[in-house]
């Protein structure tokens, strides 16, 4: 089942206040492709949701590709790749 974000959500996911996230909603869309709301409920007073997998892959697609690849690489494999790269730094620094 997909899990709905109320704009207050959305915002705390953002790192915004949900007044600032109201008022950069229309230029995140336009801009960045923000997803757009998904309205839950019925009648004229429908609160804005937002469907959370559409908002976690537009906040992977905004990182930077090599901070998107160790964070889905398995922790063990990047420790162990800070590890090897340590040591090839300390060889090159004695060299």
């Amino acid at each position: 089942m997909r899990r709905l974000l109320t704009t207050a959500e959305v915002a705390q996911k953002l790192g915004y206040s949900t007044g600032r996230f109201a008022a950069l909603r229309a230029q995140l869309v336009s801009a960045r492709r923000f997803p757009l709301p998904v309205f839950g409920g019925g009648g004229r007073g429908r609160k804005a949701r937002y469907d959370e997998g559409a908002i976690d892959a537009w906040l992977d697609a905004q990182m930077d590709p090599a901070l998107r690849a160790t964070r889905d690489t398995p922790r063990a494999i990047v420790h162990e790749a800070a590890r090897d790269w340590e040591a090839v730094l300390e060889q090159r620094l004695q060299a």
